[in-house]
């Protein structure tokens, strides 16, 4: 008769691990968002300390005015190195457990009572959490806005999902119950528009950029080659492209087009959102990007700079990242930090001769960065040889907008003092 024989389980899945055993893990250092209270939107997270040195983490994106736990997802057993990162990511500060506990459980119950259920995740992710019971103290905590349910549109949310919301508050806490805030356009930019009845932009333009150089070109020291650019243009600006990886370049453009409303809006949620896409996908560079510009947008230098750097130790071939920080250095008069960034040269083929190819965005920012240089270089011809070119996509793309509405203010303000 053969023995029996018993079955070890040598692992488990780490849901399951999370689910039975997280809590029996002694807790770990809390970290939330610093301006969690100003804005509203909480990043928020938990770790629990393996025996190894390792730990076991919850990340809760939550919303405290309405809607709860927007996002919820897990990072089992990892370096505590790793952990550090993602506080660096949500520019965590470190707060105490009982704390956040009713942060997290009181936006929960908050949105549960308004119709809103709690992200898919939470279903793992709570466990990672102590039991809510009255072992944790209360601690208040201001949910909504003067005790109402408040709806901020969030940068994902399309009319269809708007209509839901609403609808749901509708239902749970009555009409007039609550406060709705739309601010879609707050953080737009006026666009430069063209009307068929009125003299063209582009007009206007040419007339005041050719009177300038009739007037002045003699006095200024040339160095860009207009036909060379032009060449560039017509024979190595293809759509489509980000980098010398194929496979790579189709996972960026699905990217930007699923998360584009994230990407289109700067408020404090859409950071936060970027954070916990970042966190999620690390393999990602345009996170790193986008990232970058919402730092820039608040006034986090330091952090930009620092997820900058990363980003183009991981993705040097992912030249966005690179001109957006070379356009931006050359924004805030930093023109050698700029000028070093495009390898101190006037033409995008030269200052990357590795590429055959140039997304058209980064012909754009290549010269639009350029652009602002010579126009803080007192170099005007230049400047405007620049902004020809970013004429081409005037409407298309915020850079070059921004540097001919510069070159031209310039250039009005020059040919007023010789009037």
């Amino acid at each position: 008769m053969a023995k029996s024989a018993k079955v070890v389980q040598l692992f488990q899945k780490p849901e399951n691990f999370i689910k039975s055993r997280a809590r029996e893990l002694q807790l770990g250092n809390c970290y939330i968002n610093f301006d969690w209270e100003a804005s509203g939107i909480a990043s928020a997270l938990v770790s629990r300390k393996h025996t190894s040195g390792n730990v076991t983490l919850g990340f809760y994106l939550i919303d405290l005015k309405c809607l709860g736990i927007k996002d919820a997802f897990f990072k089992f057993n990892i370096a505590e190195n790793e952990m550090l990162d993602l506080v660096d990511y949500i520019s965590g500060v470190e707060i105490e457990y009982e704390k956040i506990h009713n942060i997290i459980y009181g936006a929960e119950a908050f949105a549960n009572d308004c119709g809103f259920k709690a992200h898919k995740d939470w279903a793992i992710t709570q466990f990672i959490l102590e039991e809510d019971d009255d072992k944790i103290p209360l601690i208040e905590i201001e949910f909504g806005e003067d005790g109402v349910p408040a709806y901020y549109v969030g940068p994902e949310d399309n009319q269809v999902k708007i209509n839901q919301i609403l609808a749901t508050l509708d239902k749970n806490v009555g009409e007039g119950n609550y406060l709705f805030y739309n601010d879609e356009d707050e953080f737009g930019e006026d666009e430069i528009i063209e009307d068929d009845n009125d003299p063209g932009f582009k007009e206007i333009y040419y007339t005041l950029t050719d009177n300038y150089r009739d007037k002045f070109e003699e006095s200024d020291t040339i160095t860009l080659d207009e036909d060379h650019i032009a060449e560039i243009w017509d024979n190595k600006v293809r759509l489509g492209l980000y980098s010398l990886d194929d496979d790579l370049d189709d996972k960026i453009m699905e990217c930007a087009e699923e998360y584009e409303p994230v990407f289109d809006v700067k408020s404090v949620e859409s950071l936060n959102q970027i954070h916990s896409l970042l966190i999620k996908k690390p393999d990602m560079p345009l996170f790193y990007a986008e990232l970058f510009l919402q730092y820039k947008v608040f006034g986090l230098h330091a952090k930009a700079d620092a997820i900058a750097k990363k980003g183009m130790q991981l993705f040097p071939d992912f030249l966005y990242l690179r001109l957006y920080v070379a356009h931006a250095a050359m924004v805030d008069g930093e023109l050698e930090k700029g000028l070093k960034l495009l390898n101190k040269k006037h033409n995008i083929d030269e200052a990357f001769p590795q590429r055959t190819a140039f997304a058209e965005g980064e012909f754009m920012l290549f010269y639009a960065a350029l652009c602002q240089y010579f126009m803080a270089s007192g170099n005007l011809v230049d400047a405007i040889i620049c902004s020809d070119a970013l004429i081409i996509e005037i409407y298309k793309y915020a850079c070059s907008e921004n540097a001919v509405l510069n070159v031209l203010q310039l250039v009005k303000a020059k040919l007023k003092q010789v009037e």
